[in-house]
């Protein structure tokens, strides 16, 4: 128990090392694709790339979650269903891709062929989440390090080049492919002779019958977080669904990128927890709360700045995604539960409350977006309908009975976080509202006295946790 989260945090670290990389290369690789792509072409990228996660989770069949949280590690199982069903799957997406293909409304045969095209990321993504897996599980995210660089420079380097050269969405679907064929080799590379394909006891309908439902949940959930551009991408043109594109990624830069690497650490290191369920809910809470000192400052900063933080990710055709971006700005802070409190619930078997957990956000996010888009609102009611995830006053729950004096804690920490917020920035935009350039530089130097102040009133916390492992 002592050496957990020595272990936790020098995994979470890797991982953020790795997703900080990440973040870089790829923020900066968009901003230039984004001068060099324009809007009616990036769009299709921005409906294709969540699209293949989707289908990527139903090529894993909810087996890297259940693999993760299980004493006895079935990889020889986890390889043999990646490699078979995985292959299998990925050419039924081949066959299907003009099928696949209407729910882009924006169609025509460069779309079926991108999909077609992007069958191969999918098989060979899968082989290589078998890798990527034993290193999470075994808080060893150090060792993908290499290959996580290499995917990310290698994406950058194809993607700019062929944009440069005038094939549009090709860039970065061909980009995609390549980096995730490199992703996989490496990963393997980095696991020989530690990652052993041995047989284990059970079978593989066993398998699959506890893998499921963790598939119908992480499923539910992607679709949720990536609704804006699959509900858009139904009736609207490219270029629309290319706007909320870029208003939802910088909205929830913070909650995906960086919720990415902590959780990829922090399930794991739950799971160790489970002999001390009070120190498994304060690891939630910390990495909930840290998260969230960063949220705060992102969403009231693109709420005042919205049309410069526009014209900074994407130039001056992307201008018009301000009014998107400035809607969907806040909505992280509605959403805090959402970043790990299903990890934390998942490290308690409570598979099936997550499941109805993620259907009624579905349905209230989904539903509501479908109806405001059809009135006068347009695509901007698929942004005003974010603020309703009624499935997270299920996850509160749970959380409620699993440690109510924790989560009061934590709604009181992040109350105030955002109380100090609103307190910093809502003068800025009073102030200086008919004067971008000084709304940006006091929303800099608010920002920097929130992040300040939350380490000065919080940090001890986290110090303390450590000290106390």
């Amino acid at each position: 128990m002592s050496k957990i989260a020595p272990l936790l945090v020098a995994s979470a670290g890797a991982a953020t090392f790795a997703q900080m990389w990440r973040i870089g290369v790829t923020f900066a690789t968009h901003i230039l694709l984004r001068r060099m792509v324009p809007p009616e072409q990036f769009g299709v990228w921005t409906w294709a790339e969540p699209t293949f996660l989707i289908l990527a989770q139903i090529r894993d069949l909810g087996l890297p979650a259940h693999v993760m949280r299980s004493p006895r590690r079935p990889w020889r199982r986890f390889f043999a269903l990646e490699l078979g069903w995985g292959g299998a799957f990925s050419l039924a997406v081949l066959a299907a891709a003009p099928v696949v293909a209407l729910a882009y409304a924006d169609r025509d045969a460069q779309v079926v062929a991108m999909i077609r095209a992007l069958c191969l990321f999918l098989f060979v993504q899968g082989l290589g989440s078998v890798a990527l897996t034993y290193f999470e599980a075994e808080l060893q995210v150090v060792r993908a390090l290499p290959a996580e660089l290499a995917r990310n420079l290698a994406f950058a380097g194809i993607s700019l080049v062929l944009a440069w050269r005038g094939y549009g969405a090709w860039s970065m679907v061909v980009a995609h492919i390549a980096s995730g064929v490199l992703f996989a080799a490496l990963l393997w590379w980095a696991a020989r002779g530690r990652l052993r394909l041995e047989r284990t006891p059970g079978s593989t309908r066993g398998l699959l019958a506890t893998t499921l439902p963790l598939a119908v949940m992480a499923i539910l959930e992607l679709i949720v977080y990536r609704l804006d551009p699959f509900v858009l991408g139904l009736r609207f043109e490219s270029e629309v669904v290319a706007f909320a594109g870029l208003a939802t990624y910088a909205a929830y830069f913070f909650s995906r990128h960086l919720a990415d690497p902590v959780g990829r650490a922090l399930l794991p290191g739950m799971v160790r927890f489970r002999a001390d369920p009070a120190q498994a809910f304060d690891a939630f809470r910390l990495a909930t709360f840290l998260l969230t000192s960063f949220i705060v400052p992102t969403a009231f900063f693109l709420f005042v700045n919205a049309e410069l933080a526009a014209l900074f990710l994407g130039g001056e055709e992307w201008v018009e995604s301000a009014t998107y971006l400035r809607i969907i700005s806040l909505v992280p802070l509605v959403r805090p539960l959402a970043m790990f409190g299903p990890d934390y619930l998942l490290t308690r078997h409570q598979d099936r409350l997550l499941i109805v957990y993620t259907a009624v956000n579905l349905a209230s996010l989904g539903g509501l977006g479908l109806i405001l888009t059809r009135t006068a609102l347009g695509p901007i009611g698929m942004a005003v309908a974010s603020y309703f995830p009624l499935g997270l006053v299920i996850v509160a729950w749970a959380l409620h009975r699993a440690d109510p004096v924790g989560l009061r804690r934590l709604a009181r920490e992040s109350f105030e976080l955002y109380a100090a917020g609103a307190l910093l920035f809502g003068p800025v935009l009073l102030v200086a509202a008919d004067h971008p350039w000084w709304r940006f530089g006091l929303s800099c130097l608010a920002g920097a006295a929130l992040l300040g102040y939350t380490w000065r009133r919080f940090g001890e916390d986290y110090r303390r946790f450590m000290r106390s492992a």
